[in-house]
């Protein structure tokens, strides 16, 4: 008997209604020591839920899977209902029921899947189990095979921290703490980038520790990979970001889908939103592309379609729309597996230190592989949200980055990118965030430079000067620790051109939002910008204003914006001039950033880049002397 998934409890009240919905009468309760159903006649617990559904569509295409049954662990009368529901299909379908009589929980009862579950109508299945005695209590459930494994799975699992001890420490420890997981083969590769943790803290030979140079997220995953690869006992990599919540049963499903695969895919983990629980951030994402206003995917540099973006899963039709399969090009590294044979024939990642390491290494799964990138429904993790987060050096590693990988890849053309990386730097100025125009120059500047800037230079000097950059300018600062109480108060985001007019979008673009305009014609008030979940404040909305707040939705810290003329105009003027010189540099750049791709993605390169062929010496000598 292998256990193909199970049916989970929720860890957290706020995510209820993604594992379980109950009727009156049935009640959930969780304890230290134990997690339950308990019911009174007639009522009802519904598995109709995004964690609890199987999503059988996917496991008919990309396992072997074909008898599976549910075994389920109940004490008392109950009657067992399996529904079917497909996109497809506006209704739901019933494709089991029957009555089980004295369930006592030291006999868990079996329910076996159609057959029809592989079919071509396979969509989403789910049981609800009605009480029909007095009471009754569910404990738990498990979908189950008798077949045997096609292929032993090893799973070598690799996280990087940077000083976030709490976050990585409780990720662990939730991993090694599921008895379920201690059956299967693996290993936690903790890579500390901050050099803050101690080994003692992970005394499991399941964990290994790892100190690290601050090389950012794509060195120490990195780091993990070449260290595991050394071990040479895994089939398959799970990367995954240190500051996640983790649902385990993630983990779990990883290793039946490998053990039962009829081909070789990766497997990219949604995220879920960290503040607004039930809200499904992405499934896998596309690159280099955006959504016309009519719907329909068109180029776009620099652009990411975020999949199934912004679905509310505690809606159970939206949930149906998981089962619409996607292609995607990549899948975030905040829980990215993938198989060793795939490591091998593209290399590592690109040494980005942090930003679009991820979307490369897919780029190369997808374009030079042509293998699939399956956002499996249900393998999810909740993470931080974009709109939450911004640290403005952020911006160089994305730029720069970006520009990177659409060399490699041949996406776009000068005059595209040019284009759009003015429009970076200008609505930059139109918000006075001189600081992030600073960093879209300094990450053009040094893609210019080509690979030899990252191979000749400390990333940890690189990164330290880059910081230093970010802060060139005093007439940005930022106030930590904002209440609801002191935040300040952003009029809706929801303008358009006809209510703030035509004619001051067009002066306020003209004057670069106020920059040429005389002081008379300006406001000494503040104005307000807010960045959000569903959207975000258009820039001319505070026109003609001299400070600017910006407010970040899930964020208690504020940026305040200064208005400077002169900065303004003098980063304009080195714009232009550095356009002007990189005509002359742009085809000979891009030669030399294709031509070193796969040394820059090399063990050969990453070693040195690591120091690890120094600290192999250091370690032969030390041998030596002792």
């Amino acid at each position: 008997m292998n256990v193909v998934t199970r049916i989970r409890f929720p860890c957290a009240p706020e995510s209820l209604s993604l594992y379980l919905r109950c009727s009156d009468g049935a009640v959930f309760n969780s304890s230290q020591e134990q997690a339950e159903v308990a019911f009174i006649q007639n009522s009802i617990l519904s598995l109709n839920t995004y964690f609890n559904s199987f999503y059988a569509k996917f496991y008919a295409k990309y396992t072997h899977l074909n008898y599976l049954y549910y075994l389920l662990t109940l004490e008392g009368d109950f009657k067992i209902s399996l529904y079917r529901e497909s996109y497809k299909k506006e209704s739901r379908e019933l494709i089991y029921t029957a009555n089980f009589d004295k369930c006592l929980l030291s006999e868990p009862i079996k329910v076996l899947l159609p057959d029809s579950w592989r079919s071509e109508n396979a969509g989403r299945v789910y049981l609800e189990i009605t009480c029909l005695s007095d009471s009754g209590l569910f404990l738990d459930g498990y979908i189950v095979t008798e077949q045997p494994k096609i292929r032993e799975v090893n799973l070598g699992i690799i996280t990087c921290t940077f000083k976030k001890e709490v976050y990585v420490k409780n990720t662990v420890s939730k991993i090694l703490q599921d008895n379920f997981l201690s059956d299967k083969k693996f290993k936690v590769f903790v890579v500390d980038n901050g050099k803050t943790l101690q080994k003692e803290e992970f005394n499991d030979s399941k964990v290994q520790l790892i100190p690290n140079r601050n090389l950012g997220g794509s060195g120490g995953f990195t780091r993990g990979l070449i260290q595991a690869l050394q071990e040479d006992s895994y089939t398959h990599f799970l990367l995954m970001d240190d500051d996640i919540e983790l649902e385990t049963e993630a983990i779990y499903k990883l290793f039946s889908l490998y053990e039962y695969a009829t081909q070789d895919f990766a497997i990219s983990g949604s995220m879920l939103d960290l503040y607004k629980k039930h809200i499904l951030s992405e499934a896998g994402a596309l690159y280099a592309k955006s959504i016309d206003s009519q719907g329909n995917s068109q180029h776009n540099p620099f652009a990411v379609i975020c999949l199934k973006h912004r679905l509310n899963l505690e809606n159970t039709n939206v949930t149906n729309l998981l089962l619409l399969e996607d292609s995607p090009e990549y899948g975030g590294f905040w829980f990215f597996s993938f198989s060793k044979e795939t490591i091998q024939k593209i290399g590592l990642p690109m040494p980005f230190f942090i930003k679009i390491d991820d979307m490369e290494f897919g780029l190369r799964i997808t374009r030079f592989l042509s293998q699939s990138i399956v956002a499996f429904p249900g393998i999810a993790v909740w993470h931080e949200p974009f709109y939450a987060k911004n640290p403005i050096w952020d911006n160089y590693y994305r730029f720069r980055n970006h520009l990177i990988t659409n060399c490699i890849y041949s996406l776009s053309g000068y005059i595209d990118i040019i284009k759009f990386l003015t429009q970076q730097l200008l609505y930059s100025l139109l918000v006075f965030d001189y600081n992030s125009a600073e960093m879209v120059i300094s990450g053009f500047e040094d893609y210019l430079k080509g690979p030899q800037f990252i191979i000749n230079n400390d990333p940890e000097n690189i990164h330290s000067r880059v910081v230093g950059l970010s802060k060139s300018y005093n007439t940005q600062s930022l106030v930590a620790n904002f209440t609801a109480t002191n935040k300040p108060v952003c009029n809706s985001s929801n303008i358009n051109i006809l209510q703030t007019g035509v004619f001051r979008k067009i002066i306020a673009l003209v004057t670069i939002n106020g920059h040429l305009l005389p002081d008379f014609l300006l406001s000494n008030d503040e104005g307000c910008y807010s960045i959000g979940s569903e959207s975000a404040d258009y820039w001319y909305k505070e026109f003609a204003k001299k400070r600017v707040v910006i407010v970040r939705e899930g964020n208690n810290s504020v940026y305040l914006y200064e208005m400077n003329r002169t900065i303004c105009i003098k980063i304009l003027m080195r714009w232009f001039k550095i356009i002007t010189k990189s005509t002359l540099r742009w085809n000979c750049v891009t030669s030399e950033w294709k031509n070193a791709f796969k040394y820059l993605t090399s063990s050969e390169f990453w070693k040195d880049y690591l120091n690890l062929n120094e600290q192999t010496q250091k370690s032969i000598h030390k041998s030596l002397v002792n």
